[in-house]
């Protein structure tokens, strides 16, 4: 978990919306 939030740290804006979306999904499977 920790080396993705130090990832997370650094990304690019089009990234940063594949994240919130890869986390959005996985919030939605793991509820």
């Amino acid at each position: 978990m920790r080396l993705r939030y130090n990832f997370r740290l650094y990304p690019t804006p089009g990234q940063r919306v594949a994240l919130a979306r890869a986390f959005g999904c996985a919030r939605v499977v793991f509820n």
